[in-house]
């Protein structure tokens, strides 16, 4: 059978102008053949959202915008074209999200609990999240402002110090700042002194040492030393001192008035003592008394005269 030219005239131009709408809605982001299923959303502003962005549940791609219009006090009226085979359930929220760090934006269906799916036409709920710039941005605000706050602070204070810091303080301090410097010279110079008498001081150290060991070993004998010290307090403590520091003081009165008597010549020691002839008389006596003495023991016969007949000898 044998076509003829107009035929293939009119098939060309028809595969043509299929082709021109098949490219006109692969452009616009929709599929002229797909039976895709439409939901709508509304937000006051879109902030880059381009036709055929992304739709994505879970980090899956299910769907893309296919449309978007302005519609007055709504904002921007936003059209999803989802899958036909995804479920969408009841309280779904559509969610203008951040995709990356440059700024590319996504719908991110955040599913709701139900019960029951979403009808094709059905409005989602819609919601704006922030980015990660939005939030370092939120988060770097605080900061800013706390930063500024402790520099006007800080030159609060720094005027405070300049004017505290007058030429009539700055020689106080210099002369402060020397004081600070000569002691820190003269701690340098003990601590080179302490270097060099670290052998001695580790001597002190062991002696220290040695003695409080030989103390610790000596421990028994001193509590014994201890222990006889309040024994002999105790038995001073009980000892009757006051009777005999009463016995002392009479001895001592009776002792005196027996001194009282020999200087006053009372009594024969008294006037011993104190008549010098009575001394010489009696040195005298004494004196006779060895020369008789002493004169009988060189002739006995001039004293003792002793004769068996009875006949005297005549010296």
């Amino acid at each position: 059978m044998k076509i003829s030219k107009e035929v293939k005239t009119g098939s060309l131009v028809a595969s043509a102008i299929v082709v021109f709408f098949a490219g006109f809605y692969f452009l616009k982001g929709s599929d002229a053949f797909s039976n895709d299923k439409e939901y709508y959303c509304y937000f006051q502003s879109v902030d880059g959202l381009q036709k055929s962005t992304f739709i994505q549940i879970k980090g899956l791609n299910v769907g893309q915008v296919t449309d978007m219009e302005l519609a007055g006090d709504k904002g921007v009226k936003v059209t999803l074209s989802v899958a036909n085979k995804t479920q969408i359930p009841t309280g779904t929220i559509a969610t203008l999200a951040q995709s990356d760090l440059l700024g590319s934006k996504i719908i991110r269906l955040d599913l709701g609990d139900g019960p029951g799916t979403e009808q094709k036409g059905a409005v989602l709920q819609a919601r704006k999240d922030g980015g990660a710039i939005d939030k370092i941005s939120g988060e770097l605000t605080p900061r800013l402002e706390e930063l500024k706050i402790t520099i006007i602070a800080f030159n609060n204070a720094l005027n405070n110090i300049n004017s505290i810091v007058g030429p009539d303080n700055q020689a106080a301090i210099t002369s402060a700042i020397q004081s600070l410097k000569a002691t820190s010279e003269n701690v340098a110079r003990l601590s080179d002194a302490l270097s060099k008498e670290s052998g001695q001081i580790t001597g002190i150290i062991r002696n220290t040492n040695s003695i409080t060991g030989n103390l610790a070993k000596s421990n028994d004998s001193i509590q014994r030393i201890i222990a006889n010290t309040s024994k002999i307090t105790g038995q001073l403590a009980n000892a009757p001192i006051q009777k005999t520091i009463t016995d002392l003081q009479k001895t001592t009165a009776q002792l005196q008035g027996i001194m009282d008597k020999v200087n006053n010549n009372q009594g024969s020691l008294g006037m011993l003592v104190n008549d010098k002839e009575l001394y010489n008389n009696m040195n005298k006596s004494l004196k006779s008394m060895t020369e008789l003495t002493n004169d009988l023991k060189a002739r006995p016969s001039r004293y003792i005269n002793v004769s068996v007949f009875g006949g005297k000898k005549k010296e």
